[in-house]
C-alpha cells in the first residue's frame, strides 16, 4: 500500500497565508483552502488504516491521489483506487458533519450543522460515477477485463446522512467488511503480474493537476507577499541581522535561518522557475552559497551558464506527517 503523502498544495497554503497581511483581500480564500484540504487530509488518513485493516489479498495495490484522464477528457482525480484480482474499486471520502441530504437539478450535497447553518457541496456521487467510468475506460483501453466498483464514505462520526436506501455510501469503519464481502462475490478476473501492471501504468501516464505557484492559482500579487524565512515551529516570520541565524517574531525562537524550506516556498508560492540570481536575491544569500543550496536533489538545473534556470524536482519533495519539508543532508550555511 503507497503511503499517502501530505499534500503539497496544503503544505505550500500553509507557509501562504503567513505571508499575507490579514487585511488581505484573499487571506479568508486561503484560510478556508486550508481548512477544506486539512479536513479531507484527515479523513482520507483514516480510511487508510481501514484499508490496512481490511487484510487485501497478496499483491494488491492501493493508490492514493490518483489522476486520470481518458480520450483527451477533462482529468479526474481519485482519492483512493484499490485494485486487486478481482476487482478495482474507488473509494471517495468526505469527512463532513452534520445532517446530509441530496438534492437534485442540480446534483449537489446539502450539509445541515447543529446550529442550522446550511453549506452545499459538489455531489460525492457524481464525483463517484465519473471516476468508476474513466477508471472503466482506461481498462477497456487496456483490454483488461475487471470489474469496477466504488463507493461514497463518511469519515466523520458526527454525519447523519439521510439519503434514498441502496446508495453506495458507507462509513469508513466499514471499509473492511465491505471488502470482504466484495472479495467472496468476486472471483479472480487477472493475474498479479496484471494488478502491478495495471498499479504501474495509472501512475506512468499520471497528469496531476498543477497549482503551483500559488500566486497564479489565487490569482493574488506577490508584491503583497512578506519573503522572511518562516519559522521551522510555528510559521512566524523570521527577522535575521546575520546570513546564519534568526528570531521568530512570534514565539521567539532563535534558530538556524531555514534557507532550503525558503527556497521551496519561493518555488511553489513565487514562480515555477527562476535564475540563480533571482534565488539568491529572494533568500538574500550570496549566489556562490545559493548555488550550492541549489544543487539538493529537491531542485532541477536547466541550461547552462549564463542561461541556467531551477524548477523544483517536484517527485523529490517529501513533506512529513505533520506539515514540515524533509530536507536531505545538513542545510546550515557556514
Amino acid at each position: 500500500m503507497e503511503e499517502r503523502n501530505y499534500p503539497l498544495y496544503l503544505y505550500a497554503a500553509e507557509r501562504m497565508l503567513p505571508r499575507m497581511a490579514e487585511q488581505d483581500p484573499k487571506y479568508i480564500e486561503v484560510e478556508n483552502e486550508i481548512t477544506t484540504t486539512r479536513i479531507g487530509y484527515e479523513g482520507e488518513t483514516r480510511s487508510d488504516q481501514m484499508i490496512r485493516r481490511a487484510c487485501l489479498p497478496r499483491h494488491s495495490r492501493v493508490l492514493h491521489d490518483l489522476t486520470i484522464r481518458v480520450f483527451g477528457e477533462d482529468p479526474v482525480q481519485i482519492d483512493t483506487l484499490v485494485i486487486t484480482k478481482h476487482f478495482a474499486f474507488i473509494i471517495e471520502v468526505k469527512n463532513i458533519s452534520g445532517t446530509l441530504e441530496l438534492e437534485r437539478h442540480p446534483a449537489l450535497l446539502k450539509r445541515t450543522a447543529k446550529d442550522g447553518k446550511v453549506s452545499y457541496f459538489q455531489s460525492p456521487f457524481v464525483q463517484l460515477n465519473m471516476a468508476i467510468d474513466t477508471v472503466a475506460y482506461w481498462l477497456l483501453a487496456q483490454n483488461i477485463e475487471i470489474p469496477v466498483k466504488g463507493a461514497v464514505f463518511l469519515a466523520s462520526k458526527y454525519a447523519e446522512p439521510h439519503f434514498e436506501p441502496g446508495m453506495p455510501i458507507h462509513f469508513i469503519r466499514e471499509i473492511p467488511d465491505l471488502f470482504r464481502n466484495e472479495l467472496k462475490n468476486h472471483p479472480p478476473a487477472i493475474d498479479e503480474a496484471a494488478v502491478e501492471w495495471i498499479a504501474s501504468a495509472l501512475r506512468y501516464q499520471e497528469e496531476p493537476y498543477d497549482h503551483f505557484p500559488l500566486v497564479q492559482h489565487f490569482n493574488h500579487t506577490q508584491d503583497n507577499l512578506h519573503t522572511e524565512p518562516l519559522c521551522t515551529e510555528c510559521l512566524g516570520r523570521l527577522e535575521t541581522h546575520t546570513k546564519r541565524m534568526g528570531t521568530c517574531m512570534k514565539c521567539e525562537l532563535r534558530q538556524w535561518i531555514p534557507y532550503t524550506e525558503t527556497l521551496v516556498d519561493y518555488f511553489l508560492i513565487y514562480c515555477k522557475k527562476a535564475s540563480l540570481t533571482e534565488c539568491s536575491n529572494f533568500i538574500n544569500l550570496g549566489r556562490s552559497k545559493t548555488a550550492e543550496l541549489l544543487k539538493s536533489p529537491l531542485f532541477l538545473r536547466h541550461g547552462k551558464t549564463n542561461n541556467t534556470v531551477f524548477e523544483l524536482n517536484r517527485p523529490n519533495i517529501r513533506i512529513s506527517r505533520e506539515g514540515k519539508l524533509i530536507v536531505p543532508g545538513d542545510e546550515k550555511v557556514k
